[in-house]
């Protein structure tokens, strides 16, 4: 009960502190004017919401994390008299009283973030020019509250470590702002808070590029959907759209609408003769975040049905009906490594040579929605894997492979769910371990510390 009674104390005096108020005040009002602002220029202007969010987070990583720290740092040094009458006396131990000011401070602060992180994300995403996912804004908040708790942390350790407080908040200062080059050193650069800034609009930013799902086709119509809601301002312009029949003639559509409900746009004005099969080809078109639709999936073929009733037909590499059977057993990529000029992409099963020895069966992006091409494809019988070579692919961007026209050694084909693998070099079980082991150790430096110090 003592170690309760520490925390509803601690709490206590931090609902009580000018710093702590004053910061929440100012966040607020400033939040009103740096969110306030850009959402009422979106009136006129489409301003992206990954944007906003990522501005926001950054001010914890670069301007807020002097509150936290003085917040932290302030939590042992400042009662160093009091507690130590309390200890000798043995109304508390010194591991419930470190134990208390570790988790008040760490629950407040992120509590804090995490209600003003939210409260922006929601703002955004309802107003803004929503370019990310909930699995997005998940990871992107999720990974600055890491950071921020290390700070927390960090600020209590340093607190048990230096007497005076104005040492205490001084000292984490210049180890927090000077942090770049000890991750660059440990070989965890994008761990520093000046890469996280830079980081954070990309990770929030949903990277999946659109494709074409199906198209449909009637005599004076062709609708195309897509796997996801696009920009209509691009997906409206007739010039993205190439139509083409079996002999190679051209057909121009007068009109394009798009619905967003159905995320699918009707090409309208068009003379299709009866029984054509017609292969549609889209450039430019967008989404939301701005990734142009993807180059693996930027093509869909079907037939015109004179009864104006024509079944849908998929984008071309996706499986037919048929093969939808055999998903389960069916060959597929299983990942893919990238280091300095080559890719390697591993397949479930043996694949058949001669198909997955041609390098223009695979589409890379770096990054995505960037073509790069391939010059030599070498399979490996042993380890089910191509090794692509030849290629251009710039640091620390993620990179995407897509394969097309690839069968198995039995000669099935390689599903459209199953043909494509990303590769980052930055992953967020990385992010985990790169603020959740320093916090934990932050949390038992305290501890240790603080139970043999003299009071």
């Amino acid at each position: 009960m003592g170690w309760t009674a520490l925390l509803r104390a601690d709490l206590l005096v931090l609902s009580r502190s000018w710093v702590l108020k004053g910061w929440i005040i100012v966040l607020i009002l400033t939040g009103l004017v740096s969110v306030g602002g850009p959402l009422a220029a979106a009136r006129s202007i489409p301003v992206p919401a990954s944007g906003i969010l990522a501005t926001q987070l950054d001010a914890f990583l670069m301007i807020w994390s002097t509150v936290i720290i003085v917040l932290a740092a302030g939590s042992v040094s400042m009662e160093t008299e009091i507690i130590a009458d309390s200890i000798l006396s043995r109304s508390c131990t010194r591991t419930q009283y470190i134990g208390a000011k570790l988790l008040s401070r760490m629950m407040v602060i992120e509590a804090v973030y995490l209600i003003y992180a939210a409260t922006v994300a929601y703002v955004a995403w309802r107003y803004a020019a929503n370019d990310m996912t909930l699995a997005t804004i998940t990871l992107g908040v999720g990974i600055v509250g890491l950071a921020v708790l290390l700070l927390s942390a960090l600020g209590v350790a340093m607190s048990t470590l230096v007497n005076s407080t104005i040492f205490a908040v001084i000292g984490l200062l210049l180890l927090w702002y000077v942090a770049s080059p000890i991750f660059t050193f440990a070989g965890a650069d994008y761990l520093s808070p000046a890469s996280l800034v830079r980081n954070l609009p990309r990770i929030l930013k949903d990277a999946n590029a659109p494709q074409i799902v199906e198209a449909a086709a009637e005599p004076t119509s062709i609708r195309v959907t897509f796997s996801k809601d696009v920009d209509a301002a691009t997906a409206e312009q007739i010039a993205n759209y190439t139509i083409e029949g079996s002999t190679d003639h051209r057909y121009t559509p007068q009109t394009a609408v798009y619905d967003k409900a159905k995320t699918a746009v009707v090409l309208g004005g068009l003379n299709l003769p009866p029984g054509e099969r017609v292969t549609v080809t889209v450039r430019g078109v967008t989404d939301r975040a701005g990734n142009e639709i993807s180059p693996a999936a930027d093509m869909a073929r079907t037939t015109v049905r004179a009864d104006g009733n024509a079944p849908p037909t998929q984008a071309a590499g996706a499986p037919s009906p048929l093969g939808r059977r055999t998903t389960a057993t069916a060959p597929r990529i299983t990942q893919c490594t990238a280091v300095g000029g080559s890719l390697r992409v591993t397949f479930s099963a043996a694949m058949n040579r001669k198909d997955v020895e041609d390098p223009t069966h695979y589409i890379v992006e770096c990054p995505p929605g960037t073509v790069r091409a391939a010059k030599f494809a070498t399979w490996n019988a042993d380890s089910h894997s191509v090794l692509l070579s030849g290629l251009d692919l710039p640091s620390g961007e993620q990179v995407k492979v897509t394969v097309r026209d690839v069968r198995d050694a039995a000669g099935t084909p390689v599903p459209k769910s199953g043909s494509w693998a990303v590769y980052s070099e930055v992953t967020p079980w990385k992010y985990l371990l790169g603020f959740g082991i320093p916090t934990l150790g932050a949390c038992a430096l305290a501890v240790l510390w603080f139970s043999r110090r003299d009071l």
